[in-house]
């Protein structure tokens, strides 16, 4: 098993003081240990310190300000369209839904704060779907001619298939949506649908901006002032290990979920109805968001390491940036030709090589374990 030098350190100071207990003697110990554990430190060539709060306040909650924005202004497109449905005000929703998609993206594989409750993620966009829950949902809802479970008091207690995303998508681009959502016996129904869908989002996405706060209030001022919270962070200082472990996922997300599931073992095996956001055509560039914003998150946490370890987490997710972009626009198409395949598979290598140096040399650079995903099974 391969350690850090620092979590190595960090292990024997802690060993010395449990053998050394409460004797006097273990203070110059420790100290001792601990001025080790600042050697370490400094020899690191240069590397700056590495704070989780102020992490989560210039990379994640931009990225929330964003989705906020961007859930919003679809809400308002959604409004409008309703009022007067036009073919060009289907292209607008359209325009909406890829901003959102994209905000979404950006944030998706980060997994504390308040997307920890009240089944958020899946909500936004439950992905992947089993057994064609979201169709299947959408369906039964359009047929359903009362206004009840519409209403926002109810909506956001139905299942997570049809609330997010994954349902908005189909209400735009299942085949004969636009004609049906300007004219037809479903055209209001279809629209009171998506209408409460933007409003769920819109509700989400103010929910976990308005969560994390200021400087001097919600979590974030809590980070800042060090303050545990019992639900969000019993141990504060274990943040910036949930940062390199959700960062590690979001690698294997994109791998696991949106390219190996679709590639399978041989053109025969290949599952091009999987790919995420087909319907849409924005399977590539959903991938190009969680990368870049992946990549970033990377090289900020990267400042914490010597020149060597910034080199190589820069090499590696510029790699990963690069793939990420060459990939073929039709990733279910793509799937299922020799070419392609070969496209997929060079990126499915760069996507690897990324989520490895997250391991080493960023978690083991920065002395934080690397814990468990959800994607990691048992």
């Amino acid at each position: 098993m391969n350690r850090s030098p620092f979590a190595l350190v960090l292990a024997l100071a802690s060993q010395i003081g449990q053998v050394a207990g409460h004797a006097a003697q273990s203070v110059p110990v420790l100290a001792g240990a601990t001025a080790l554990l600042s050697g370490l430190f400094v020899g690191r060539a240069n590397a700056a310190p590495v704070s989780a709060p102020e992490v989560v306040e210039s990379w994640l909650l931009p990225r929330y300000d964003t989705l906020r924005t961007a859930t919003r202004a679809q809400l308002q497109a959604w409004e409008s369209f309703c009022a007067k449905p036009t073919p060009e005000g289907v292209a607008e929703l359209k325009t909406r839904f890829a901003a959102v998609s994209d905000g979404w993206a950006s944030v998706e594989f980060i997994t504390f704060g308040p997307v920890m409750l009240s089944l958020r993620p899946d909500r936004f966009n439950l992905f992947p779907e089993r057994r064609n829950a979201v169709g299947r949902s959408v369906a039964e809802i359009i047929g359903d001619p009362t206004d009840e479970r519409l209403q926002p008091d109810h909506f956001f207690r139905l299942s997570a298939a049809v609330q997010g995303l994954p349902a908005l998508e189909r209400v735009l681009y299942d085949d004969g949506a636009e004609a049906a959502l300007v004219t037809g016996p479903e055209a209001a129904r279809r629209c009171a649908l998506g209408r409460a869908i933007a409003l769920n989002l819109a509700t989400i996405a103010e929910e976990l901006r308005e969560g994390w706060g200021d400087r001097q209030n919600g979590l974030l001022g809590q980070l800042i002032a060090g303050q545990s919270d019992p639900v969000y962070f019993p141990e504060p200082a274990a943040l910036l290990s949930q940062m390199v472990t959700d960062l590690a996922g979001a690698y294997q997300r994109v791998v696991d979920q949106r390219l190996l599931v679709v590639l399978g073992k041989t053109p025969d095996d290949a599952k091009p109805l999987l790919a995420d956001r087909r319907r849409s055509g924005l399977s590539r560039e959903t991938i190009i968001a969680i990368i870049a914003s992946a990549d970033a998150l990377a090289d900020q946490l990267a400042l914490g390491l010597d020149a060597k370890g910034r080199a190589t987490i820069e090499k590696t997710m510029a790699g990963a940036e690069a793939a990420a972009k060459a990939l073929p626009e039709d990733i279910g198409a793509a799937a299922t030709t020799p070419q392609g395949r070969k496209q997929l598979q060079a990126a499915i290598t760069a996507f690897k090589a990324a989520q490895a140096s997250v391991a080493s040399p960023l978690a083991s650079g920065l002395g934080v374990p690397l814990g468990f995903n959800a994607l990691d099974g048992d």
